[in-house]
């Protein structure tokens, strides 16, 4: 098997969930000094991360819907909060996604040498940039620098 259809075939294997393509616990090779992990991708903090955008829309939403609707038509808040849904989901995701965090992607996992929770953010925020296809970091726990690659999410400290 060629070195492209193992990568090919690891990369369907990992996207499936397959246990053998995705180490969680760190792996040590002794002859080459080099640990590896697998990270998982941090769901709840990359969907937090629209919160701001979508509490300052919604007030935005409710001032307006109060200011300009309110005297033709008496609606309550949660009533005109639904209505607006639509209009707070799309913008809070545009503003987020395209001004604030563009490219965002948040991965947490063990440090491949101590298994001290990391997390690393990938993308840029507010115009600074980021890591953007390989995030290079120092565990906070034993201070090992180690490599991360955003597509794959794989770990490894550097060969000693």
């Amino acid at each position: 098997m060629s070195d492209e259809e193992y990568n090919t075939l690891k990369k369907e294997l990992k996207e499936d969930g397959s246990q053998f393509a995705v180490s969680e616990e760190p792996k040590c090779y002794i002859d080459t000094g080099i640990c590896t992990v697998t990270l998982k991708e941090d769901f709840f903090r990359s969907n937090l991360i629209y919160l701001p955008a979508a509490a300052i829309l919604t007030i935005v939403w409710l001032g307006f819907g109060f200011e300009l609707i309110e005297p033709f038509v008496r609606l309550n808040p949660i009533v005109l909060t639904l209505l607006g849904s639509p209009l707070i989901y799309r913008g809070t995701k545009k503003i987020t996604d395209e001004y604030i965090f563009p490219g965002n992607k948040i991965a947490y996992g063990p440090c491949p040498a101590c298994e001290a929770e990391n997390r690393v953010y990938f993308g840029d925020i507010l115009g600074v940039e980021g890591f953007k296809d390989l995030a290079t970091v120092k565990c906070t726990n034993c201070k090992e620098e180690f490599s991360i690659q955003r597509d794959s999410l794989r770990a490894s400290t550097l060969p000693k």
